[in-house]
């Protein structure tokens, strides 16, 4: 079975000619400035963590290569394959969730227990689950087309699913990863053509979920208040919230050059995953916050181009899930930075430190890359597929 993958892999090789370029550069310049920043922001941090200084820059480097080989390897995969896949991947995912909570093998990290220890590295495998629910709806939706007015047997199966999964994710204290995970799914369902009036109801019965969640952690509690008014406590709940601002104020236009962030000393609590975006704005200014966003829009416009214009329905949900998930991650990373929404854990895709994140962003990156060479991608969205999408779901 390797060699006939591995055949498949090099008669692919002219598919190279057909993917989309601005995603491929995009993504390629956003790993690079990934190996860059970490390089910056986690010098000091790994001081006082007492490792050696360049202990999170050449961990990212390596990940980056990594990373890299994988994105290369899904572009040549022939993502219509996956759907031969899913059950295993699903099994795998769901042991491996599980896999966390065995003494020796999960590790706790900032409050939360969602890594497993391999000794020579880490892994998170609620990041595996991002892109195993994106490839297990966008098969299981297709699948189903026919029957997706019947709640109990169109909708019903794979929502059980995406709930085991997002109940797992909670119980490791990984909330931010589960509201994401339930975003995308929700937009799968959507674009999938799952009623819309079964959609607002799954949505109003998991408020409640997600409230007592937050209202039974207290530092999740913490964390909106500081939200609402982080000058009410600047030295304590509103202190992290705060320092990300003054990141901004002292970059001002221009920055403060490459390195020269002070926030990142001891201001900002974890300079070089969840707040990174305000050491690029102390450190390239709003000009450097201007390229990343750029970066981020050109990925989302073609992106979302490429859903419009993939001619399988498999094609274009995966292409939608995978535009969904890198672009809320975004969104919410730089939300946070910005004191738009509430602190949480979410990582800036490529830029972000953390291997697993990283790994399994390339995948998806490398996949949608693999559908936009096997179809016929015009520059523009046709009003008419919009129209089809919106209709499909009322």
């Amino acid at each position: 079975m390797r060699e006939g993958i591995f055949h498949k892999l090099r008669a692919n090789f002219a598919l190279f000619d057909k993917i989309d370029k601005p995603i491929f550069y995009t993504v390629i310049v956003l790993i690079l400035l990934g190996v860059i920043f970490v390089f910056s922001s986690s010098f000091y941090i790994a001081v006082n963590l007492d490792v050696e200084p360049h202990y999170f820059s050449i961990r990212q480097i390596i990940w980056a290569a990594v990373s890299i080989a994988a994105f290369f390897f899904f572009i040549l995969f022939d993502y219509k394959d996956l759907q031969k896949y899913v059950k295993p991947l699903v099994f795998i995912t769901i042991v491996l969730m599980l896999m966390v909570f065995i003494p020796g093998l999960g590790r706790t990290s900032g409050g939360a227990r969602r890594w497993l220890d391999l000794r020579a590295f880490s892994f998170n495998p609620s990041e595996l689950a991002k892109i195993t629910v994106i490839i297990y709806l966008s098969h299981i939706l297709t699948k189903k087309q026919a029957k997706l007015e019947n709640f109990t047997f169109g909708i019903l199966p794979p929502l059980l699913l995406v709930a085991a999964i997002f109940f797992i994710i909670l119980m490791q204290s990984g909330f931010s990863i589960a509201v994401v995970l339930l975003l995308v799914s929700f937009i799968l369902f959507f674009v999938g053509g799952a009623s819309i009036k079964h959609i607002l109801s799954i949505l109003v019965l998991s408020l409640p979920v997600l409230v007592v969640f937050i209202y039974n952690v207290a530092y999740r509690l913490e964390r909106i208040f500081a939200y609402l008014n982080p000058w009410e406590d600047p030295s304590g709940r509103g202190y992290h919230i705060i320092q990300s601002l003054r990141a901004f104020a002292q970059g001002g236009l221009s920055g403060r050059g490459l390195g020269n962030s002070s926030q990142k000393i001891v201001s900002l609590p974890t300079p070089h995953t969840d707040f990174i975006y305000s050491v690029i704005a102390e450190e390239t200014g709003i000009w450097g916050c201007l390229v990343i966003l750029a970066l981020y829009f050109v990925f989302f416009i073609r992106g979302i181009i490429i859903a419009f214009n993939c001619e399988d329905k498999f094609g274009q949900l995966l292409s939608f899930g995978i535009v969904s998930l890198f672009t809320l991650h975004a969104l919410l990373n730089i939300g946070i930075a910005t004191g738009i929404i509430p602190p949480t854990g979410v990582s800036l895709p490529f830029i972000s430190y953390g291997g697993s994140s990283l790994l399994i962003m390339a995948v998806a990156c490398g996949i949608l890359l693999n559908i936009s060479a096997h179809n016929k991608i015009k520059t523009k969205i046709r009003v008419k597929d919009v129209e089809n999408i919106i209709e499909e779901g009322f």
